[in-house]
Protein backbone atom coordinates (compact mmCIF):
# COMPACT_ATOMS: atom_id res chain seq x y z
CA UNK A 1 0.00 0.00 0.00
CA UNK A 2 2.84 2.68 -1.11
CA UNK A 3 1.28 6.11 -1.12
CA UNK A 4 -2.01 5.31 0.44
CA UNK A 5 -3.35 5.74 4.20
CA UNK A 6 -6.24 3.67 5.98
CA UNK A 7 -9.22 6.29 6.17
CA UNK A 8 -11.15 3.22 7.97
CA UNK A 9 -12.13 0.09 8.53
CA UNK A 10 -14.90 -2.19 9.06
CA UNK A 11 -15.12 -5.56 9.81
CA UNK A 12 -17.10 -7.60 6.95
CA UNK A 13 -18.37 -11.08 5.74
CA UNK A 14 -16.79 -13.29 2.91
CA UNK A 15 -20.39 -13.01 1.21
CA UNK A 16 -20.16 -9.03 1.29
CA UNK A 17 -16.41 -9.18 0.24
CA UNK A 18 -16.72 -11.49 -2.72
CA UNK A 19 -19.85 -8.82 -4.06
CA UNK A 20 -17.73 -5.90 -3.79
CA UNK A 21 -15.09 -8.22 -6.33
CA UNK A 22 -17.58 -8.98 -8.00
CA UNK A 23 -18.31 -5.54 -9.35
CA UNK A 24 -15.02 -4.46 -9.05
CA UNK A 25 -13.98 -6.85 -11.44
CA UNK A 26 -17.18 -6.22 -14.12
CA UNK A 27 -16.29 -2.68 -13.73
CA UNK A 28 -12.26 -2.77 -14.87
CA UNK A 29 -9.80 -5.58 -15.31
CA UNK A 30 -8.35 -7.39 -11.77
CA UNK A 31 -4.88 -7.46 -11.30
CA UNK A 32 -3.29 -10.37 -10.57
CA UNK A 33 -3.72 -10.27 -6.70
CA UNK A 34 -6.97 -9.00 -7.03
CA UNK A 35 -7.70 -12.12 -9.38
CA UNK A 36 -6.65 -14.35 -6.87
CA UNK A 37 -8.66 -12.74 -3.90
CA UNK A 38 -11.79 -12.82 -6.04
CA UNK A 39 -10.74 -16.70 -6.88
CA UNK A 40 -10.66 -17.43 -2.97
CA UNK A 41 -13.96 -15.51 -2.07
CA UNK A 42 -15.80 -17.20 -4.57
CA UNK A 43 -14.24 -20.80 -3.14
CA UNK A 44 -15.19 -20.15 0.19
CA UNK A 45 -18.72 -17.71 0.35
CA UNK A 46 -21.13 -19.76 1.35
CA UNK A 47 -24.40 -18.30 1.89
CA UNK A 48 -25.74 -14.94 -0.20
CA UNK A 49 -24.86 -11.12 0.94
CA UNK A 50 -28.44 -10.84 1.60
CA UNK A 51 -28.61 -14.02 4.01
CA UNK A 52 -25.17 -12.63 5.48
CA UNK A 53 -26.81 -9.48 6.36
CA UNK A 54 -29.91 -10.82 7.85
CA UNK A 55 -27.85 -13.07 10.09
CA UNK A 56 -25.45 -10.34 11.02
CA UNK A 57 -28.01 -8.26 12.39
CA UNK A 58 -29.57 -11.14 14.41
CA UNK A 59 -26.61 -12.12 15.69
CA UNK A 60 -25.93 -8.57 16.85
CA UNK A 61 -29.30 -8.58 18.32
CA UNK A 62 -27.94 -11.54 20.44
CA UNK A 63 -25.56 -9.13 22.31
CA UNK A 64 -22.53 -10.35 19.58
CA UNK A 65 -19.44 -7.74 18.95
CA UNK A 66 -19.74 -7.11 15.09
CA UNK A 67 -16.40 -9.04 14.88
CA UNK A 68 -17.75 -12.03 16.62
CA UNK A 69 -21.14 -11.82 14.03
CA UNK A 70 -18.86 -11.93 11.01
CA UNK A 71 -16.84 -14.91 12.30
CA UNK A 72 -19.86 -16.73 13.20
CA UNK A 73 -20.94 -16.09 9.75
CA UNK A 74 -18.27 -16.61 7.70
CA UNK A 75 -17.56 -20.15 9.45
CA UNK A 76 -20.68 -20.81 10.02
CA UNK A 77 -20.71 -23.05 13.43
CA UNK A 78 -22.95 -26.01 13.82
CA UNK A 79 -21.92 -27.46 17.38
CA UNK A 80 -20.55 -25.93 20.99
CA UNK A 81 -17.70 -27.45 20.12
CA UNK A 82 -17.26 -25.21 17.02
CA UNK A 83 -18.49 -22.15 19.12
CA UNK A 84 -15.79 -22.76 21.16
CA UNK A 85 -13.17 -22.40 18.94
CA UNK A 86 -14.60 -19.18 17.18
CA UNK A 87 -14.67 -17.98 20.82
CA UNK A 88 -11.21 -19.02 21.89
CA UNK A 89 -10.07 -16.49 23.99
CA UNK A 90 -13.38 -15.61 25.82
CA UNK A 91 -16.04 -17.27 27.46
CA UNK A 92 -18.77 -18.80 25.32
CA UNK A 93 -22.31 -16.75 25.36
CA UNK A 94 -24.88 -18.22 27.61
CA UNK A 95 -27.25 -17.61 24.77
CA UNK A 96 -24.71 -20.17 22.46
CA UNK A 97 -28.19 -22.67 21.76
CA UNK A 98 -29.89 -19.02 20.61
CA UNK A 99 -26.66 -18.12 18.29
CA UNK A 100 -26.49 -21.86 16.83
CA UNK A 101 -30.30 -21.72 15.85
CA UNK A 102 -29.77 -18.91 14.12
CA UNK A 103 -26.65 -19.73 12.18
CA UNK A 104 -28.56 -23.57 11.46
CA UNK A 105 -31.98 -21.12 9.78
CA UNK A 106 -29.25 -19.24 6.84
CA UNK A 107 -27.54 -23.02 5.75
Amino acid sequence: MIGKEIISEKYTTIAHATEIMDERADFDELSYEHGCSLDYLRKFSTISKDDADAMFEQLVNLGLTEKMAVKIIDLLPETEEDLKIIFYRVDVPENKDEILEVVSKFK
